[in-house]
């Protein structure tokens, strides 16, 4: 889905909401946190049941992306289903947001539609998800305008909790809190970071002319102009239009016609922010069978076997970059999380985002053993408080956006085979 159309299916999610509440505070008064603002907007929010608390999750669980959602979801549901809290049992339910109609990928009308469902459920007391920025995007506002809060294990669009001047869209963050306080969070760091980073991993590497390509979703253009922005900023030169990011069409034949305005333009790397469902393996087999040698980075939206099986031998040699830690390189807690989790899967390491949905679960058990009863406006307040928390990821203190308050992407190559091999620790740097 592209970003316009996103754009307009949030602006009109929120104008929906405010319309049903015309006392709310208006989308410029969302000012991070979660204060006196939602303390009184979240008043007698209590559930109904007297035994059950209800968590959900939104992920696709159709498509490309299922390696991921199908840990994440086994992650959630080990940690939080059937726990105790008092006299409640925490339920957990397991949306699927993707639709056969969009090829498995994330639908605008199913998140929306999972969404309301999960308001509308008076014991529902947090919302784990979505997947794609896109998706989160449509459900920040319906659940904001209900005091549900929401987590997030992948979602790295900054304009969801910051502005970030070229990157962002006008009126972002506020437009998706019309009830004028946070309550989304997540457990990883933002794309400012992931995109600055691997443009100066780039500049390290030598590379003076980038091609940058997206894909047009939310996720993939912010992640691409970040780049772009910061490669501009540290010397080198975009050749791709206007010296930006560019746009690729994910559902053309081919993309022969692209690799050769690339090699025309002298390009020495090419630059994608994708993911992986948007063609991109018919994209990377064109790229390199034109351009043989050139180098080819991209970020952890393509972070994932099922690219690297539809990308097949042109996949090798890709840089790669993760936005927080990647799951081997995890210390302490973590590290023991690792290596239990390939001996439970016959050797097999978790995918990129699996860690951080145990960690995002587990800051969703914290704020319910905080509250101590089914309140939504308490469990709301508890994880955006989050601080010094202990998860497989390390200590997790939230900013007053709902971010991490640290961030430590990690870069990696593909060599000859999955997964690709560990490179370094990148510097997080300002974009």
């Amino acid at each position: 889905m592209k970003l316009s159309k996103v754009a307009s299916l949030a602006a009109a999610a929120v104008l929906v909401l405010g319309a049903c509440n015309p006392g709310a505070p208006a989308s410029g008064g969302a000012s991070g946190g979660a204060g006196g603002g939602q303390a009184a907007a979240c008043a007698n929010k209590k559930g109904a049941s007297t035994s059950e608390i209800h968590v959900y999750s939104s992920l696709p669980r159709q498509g490309t992306n299922t390696e991921q959602t199908n840990t994440l979801v086994e992650q959630i549901r080990t940690i939080l289903d059937g726990q105790k809290i008092g006299n409640f049992t925490i339920k957990y339910t397991d949306m699927d947001d993707s639709s056969a109609a969009n090829n498995g990928d994330w639908d605008g009308a199913v998140e929306q539609s999972n969404a309301n469902k999960a308001i509308a459920d008076p014991d529902a007391m947090a919302y784990i998800g979505t997947y794609n920025s896109g998706a989160a995007k449509l459900a920040i506002p319906i659940l904001n305008k209900a005091c549900l809060v929401m987590i997030t294990p992948a979602n790295t669009y900054p304009g969801l909790t910051k502005a970030v001047p070229g990157v962002t869209a006008q009126g972002e963050p506020q437009i998706y809190y019309p009830s004028g306080y946070r309550n989304y969070a997540r457990t990883v760091a933002t794309d400012d970071i992931q995109g600055a980073a691997g443009a100066e991993w780039a500049k390290s590497m030598g590379k003076t002319k980038a091609y940058v390509l997206d894909d047009t979703q939310v996720y993939g253009h912010g992640l691409a102009i970040s780049w772009a922005l910061h490669a501009s900023k540290i010397g080198m030169t975009v050749v791709s239009a206007n010296g930006s990011s560019e746009g690729f069409d994910a559902k053309a034949t081919d993309y022969n016609a692209l690799a050769q305005k690339i090699k025309s333009a002298g390009a020495d790397v090419i630059y994608i922010g994708s993911i992986t469902g948007q063609n991109t393996g018919k994209l990377w087999k064109d790229l390199r069978a034109a351009l043989p040698d050139i180098t080819i980075m991209s970020g952890d939206g393509v972070f994932e076997k099922s690219w690297y099986d539809g990308a097949g031998t042109a996949a090798n040699g890709t840089f790669l970059t993760f936005g927080a830690i990647g799951p081997d390189q995890l210390t302490g807690a973590g590290k023991d999380w690792f290596t239990k989790y390939k001996a439970d899967h016959k050797g097999v390491q978790p995918a990129s985002y699996t860690a951080y949905g145990n960690a995002a679960a587990t800051v969703v058990l914290e704020a319910l053993k905080k509250a101590g009863t089914n309140d939504r406006g308490a469990v709301l307040t508890n994880v955006m408080g989050t601080k010094d928390l202990d998860t497989v990821v390390g200590k997790l203190t939230l900013n007053a956006d709902g971010d991490p308050t640290t961030a430590s992407p990690t870069a990696y190559q593909v060599e000859t085979s999955w997964p690709p091999k560990f490179v370094k620790f990148l510097t997080p740097v300002a974009p």
